[in-house]
This record gives structure tokens, sequence and C-alpha cells, in this order.
């Protein structure tokens, strides 16, 4: 039978750890934990799942600690993994078959990133290599966001892409540690890219990390280097979320021109990304150009919905979209797919108020009154304050 070594390193992730030691212990045959200098009850957790345990001094490179994992190791395939990461049942499995096939060397994963409630985007994709055969000459790169990959394709290992996902739950730390892992993460970026000046990936990470860090005018530069950079080596979703990412910093400082052409670049490099669409809608929102921004949201939802038949690499708040939609329409004077499309988002997510308002709206401009009535008191149960809402009623009333 095929083994299977699970690798982490960990530095005081008594947080995290119990969920994701617990979510693999069932189809993994060995644990191995470097931990890099905890002072909480890391080591101990992992002691209580059996995990074989190893300290590492920390030397400020995360391959290094990473590889150190590697020599301890002693199944036939690898599977990497962070503390505040978790596999459900169903992909554990797909993982325990898909290591049994001979012809292939490494295996790619998309790693799925929650965001916080409120964003527009529920979830982001990330396509890693994070299952591999054990061998001498495979080992991570960099000393931060290290990388497998190179020394695979050096040994001309076949690399199989899945859609095997493993859940990665970095929003649910504090505000404060995720501050500090970025501060963290910058010491590192510019500490290696004095040894490695042309490098785009490092500038594409330190672009992300300035921006993590409300430093806007930097992260643009970084961003900016990475496409400068860009050799083609580096992946091309990774220069099309610079785009993406370049669109919403020029937006957030009122350059709509130059946050639209980056906007559009975006579906070049990853045509999976349905933000592209919805940035452009957004922009085409700023001029009260409605019809445009409903082609927009038309084609995010149904990149959201995978209807051409490929995973995107973000999960989008549909209600929300449709919130959107309805309202573009309405601005549009399209009431009738406007109540269409609040009612779709009434359905996906009925605790929002304003939905409910905006649907009342509608028909109340078709003369249904006792509809509008019911869908303004829905509104004003879930927000008594919505003043709108209150006049609504009062309308309502009025004109019976």
């Amino acid at each position: 039978m095929t083994q299977l070594s699970a690798c982490l390193i960990v530095k005081n992730e008594s947080l995290f750890l119990s969920r994701c030691l617990e979510s693999i212990r069932s189809f993994v045959d060995e644990i191995i934990v470097v931990d890099t200098g905890s002072d909480d009850n890391s080591v101990k957790i992992a002691r209580s799942y059996d995990a074989r345990v190893y300290h590492f001094a920390w030397t400020d490179d995360f391959s290094a600690a990473r590889n150190e994992s590697l020599r301890h190791a002693t199944g036939d395939w690898i599977l990497y993994i962070d503390a505040d990461e978790t596999i459900d049942t169903a992909h554990a499995a797909m993982i325990r078959q898909v290591i049994t096939r001979k012809d292939i060397t490494a295996v790619t994963v998309r790693q799925r990133v929650p965001q916080q409630a409120g964003n527009v985007a529920t979830a982001f994709y990330s396509e890693y290599c994070r299952l591999f055969r054990r061998h001498a000459s495979i080992r991570f790169e960099g000393k931060i966001h290290e990388q497998i990959l190179p020394a695979i394709e050096r040994q001309g290992g076949k690399v199989l892409c899945t859609d095997i996902v493993i859940h990665h739950w970095a929003y649910a730390a504090s505000e404060e540690k995720k501050r500090r892992r970025a501060e963290r993460n910058l010491h590192y970026l510019l500490t290696e890219l004095e040894q490695a000046r042309d490098d785009p990936f490092l500038y594409f990470n330190l672009g992300m990390t300035y921006r993590e860090l409300g430093q806007r005018d930097a992260a643009i530069r970084s961003l900016h280097y990475a496409l400068e950079k860009d050799d083609g080596c580096i992946k091309r979703k990774l220069i099309g979320q610079t785009h993406l990412n370049l669109a919403k910093l020029y937006l957030e400082s009122g350059d709509v021109s130059i946050a639209a052409r980056h906007a559009r670049m975006v579906a070049t490099f990853d045509p999976e990304n349905p933000l592209s669409d919805y940035m452009l809608a957004a922009l085409a929102v700023e001029e009260k150009q409605f019809t445009k921004a409903i082609l927009h949201l038309e084609g995010a939802l149904r990149m959201a919905r995978a209807e051409a038949g490929v995973f995107p690499s973000v999960e989008l708040n549909l209600a929300r979209i449709y919130l959107e939609l309805g309202s573009c329409r309405c601005a549009a004077g399209d009431f009738l797919n406007a109540e269409c499309d609040f009612t779709r988002s009434v359905n996906i997510d009925p605790s929002v108020a304003l939905s409910y308002l905006l649907l009342g709206n509608c028909r109340f401009m078709r003369g249904d009154l006792a509809g509008a009535a019911e869908m303004f008191k829905c509104a004003l149960s879930l927000d008594p304050l919505l003043e709108e809402a209150h006049k609504g009623l009062v309308l309502c009333h009025q004109y019976e």
C-alpha cells in the first residue's frame, strides 16, 4: 500500500492545529511536525495526535524548515499542509486514490481561502503543488512563499492538476496576528529581493504584503515591478491577479481610467476570474453606464456559476451580485427583470433588509401594493430603523 506522510512546520499554532490534525489523521500514514520555537501548546497538541515532533531552530527561511520536515518523512508520497488548513473527507479520499497512480510525480490542489463577511468574494482559490513523491532531489526553494514545483520540474516529473481542495482558514486569525505576519513577510521579502532583484514572483508578493499593510503607493509600485519583470516563468494567473489588484488600488485612489485598463487585462491571464467583470461593472456604474454594467454583472454570474465548464478562481456572494444587478436594471428602467433579480437575492440570502426594500419598490412601481407592503414589512423586521421602508409602507397605505 502506498504510504503517505503529512509534513507540517509550526510555531504557536495552538488555535488551529487540532482542527488541522483531526482532518488528516484518518488518511495519512504518519504526521511529521517540525516546531520552530513554539511557547504555547502546539507541541503537546501535535503529540496528542501521535505526530512525530522535531525541533528546528528558526533561520528566517521557510524552505529550510520545510526541508527539515521532508528529511524525517518515510512515506512514498508527501502531503505538505499548514496548521491553519483542513481537508474534508471527500477530498481526503481523492488524495488516497490519486497517489496510487504510477505515471505521476506530483499533484496540484486548489487552496480555498474563505473571506470575511461583507466581501463580494466569499472565497478565493489558488493552485498549488501540495502532493509529491518523496525524493532526495525534490526540495523546497525560496526563503518565503517557498515553492516545490521548480525542483519537481527539474526532475522531469509529471504533474497532475486536480480539483482536490484544501481549506485555508487564514481569515480566522486575529487582526493583530495578520498584521504581525504581514510585517514579518515584508522583512523577509525585502531581504530576499536583495539577492533576486529581477524576480517577478517576489515583487507580486511584496505588492500584496504592502496592500495588506495599507501602504497603497508602495503596493502599486511593487505590482508594476512584477509586470515589468515578468519573463513568462511565473503562473499566468498571478499576472491576472496583479492586474486585478492594481485595478482595485487605482479605483480606491480615484483613477478610474487606469483601473479600467487593468481590470480589462485580468481576463487575458485569468479567464476563470469573475472579478474582472465585476470590477468593470463597478467602473461602469461610476460612469452611470448601467446597461454596460448589467452586461458585465451577467458575465460575472455566468463565470461564478461555472457555466463555461471551468471552475472559477473566485466564489462570489451571489446574493449581493443579484442585488447589484437588480439595482442597475432599476437605474436602466427595467423594473420587471430587476424584481426577478431581487427575488433571487432574497432566496439566496433572506437576511438582507435592503433586498426586501428594493423588491418592495419594484412591486410598488408596477402597482402591486399588497406585495410591496409585505416586502417593506420584511425589511423592517430585519432593520426597524430603515426609514425608506417606513416611507414605502406609508405610501402603500395611502394608495390602497
